[in-house]
């Protein structure tokens, strides 16, 4: 059995007081630590990597009821996403972070080697949820990018950190940080030049425009956004873009554009 690291608050805490993060946005990070947010930054042990430049990749589903309909075909689409990962050259210097979210958030798995992730079923991504804790969910993952990306960085190992977001809608129902707080720890990771945060939203409905999801991904400080409609090709469609740009960019320099869908 494959060993991960184990994070109590305070070990936590303790990465974060040796972060580069802006003190702003550090605070925030450790006035939102919670059991959630610290499960999500538990990952492959070094000693287990097979190389010191590595790319981590937090993926966040929307589960709400909203994406019902859709449900077979995320599950079969990320199960490709994954697949694509593994077939690599790349695919050693990959490890991948998998978490649904609607009211709540369930955490599929920590960092893992791509050739390690089974593939998921209706078990494990159900969107049935009433309401969207946007908000968040996305505090929770950046932390957790971010703490397991710099328990790496202490033991010598080069990271980029690639965070993704499928969603179709706004925030309804956090209760534990605004946008303005998840745009402040956005625009403090984009200063590092190693990251790489992606908003990719679906338009289910007139009243859901391409305009509308692209003020939602910068009310939280995403810079690169994929808009598309909500439909089986569509979906498939953009899983497909996101994993060969995760390809792409797990092979070169992140640059100040912070450009995730470029050639």
């Amino acid at each position: 059995m494959k060993r991960e690291n184990t994070m109590s608050i305070d070990s936590v805490k303790k990465l974060f007081d040796n972060s580069s993060l802006p003190q702003q946005a550090n605070d925030l990070i450790i006035n939102s630590l919670n059991d959630t947010s610290i499960a999500g930054c538990i990952g492959t042990l070094v000693d287990e990597l097979e190389t010191d430049d590595i790319t981590i990749v937090s993926i966040i589903l929307d589960s709400s009821g909203s994406m019902n309909q859709f449900e077979q075909i995320v599950i079969d689409s990320y199960n490709k996403f994954i697949m694509s990962l593994r077939e690599s050259k790349q695919s050693g210097s990959i490890l991948v972070s998998t978490r649904s979210f609607d009211s709540t958030q369930k955490i599929l798995h920590g960092f893992k080697k791509v050739d390690e992730i089974n593939p998921i079923s209706g078990k494990d991504y159900s969107a049935s949820g009433a309401s969207t804790s946007l908000y968040d969910t996305l505090m929770d993952a950046l932390t957790g990018a971010e703490g397991y990306a710099l328990s790496l960085v202490q033991s010598g190992v080069r990271v980029k950190r690639i965070v993704v977001v499928f969603s179709d809608g706004d925030d309804n129902s956090s209760h534990k940080v605004k946008s303005i707080d998840v745009k402040t720890v956005s625009e403090g990771l984009l200063k590092s030049e190693m990251t790489y945060l992606v908003y990719v939203g679906y338009q289910q409905n007139q009243q859901n425009q391409s305009s509308d999801l692209k003020k939602i991904a910068a009310a939280v400080g995403f810079p690169n956004v994929l808009t598309a409609k909500a439909t089986e090709s569509e979906i498939r469609r953009t899983m497909d873009l996101v994993s060969k740009s995760i390809i792409r960019k797990s092979q070169t320099q992140i640059t100040s554009t912070n450009t995730f869908f470029s050639n």
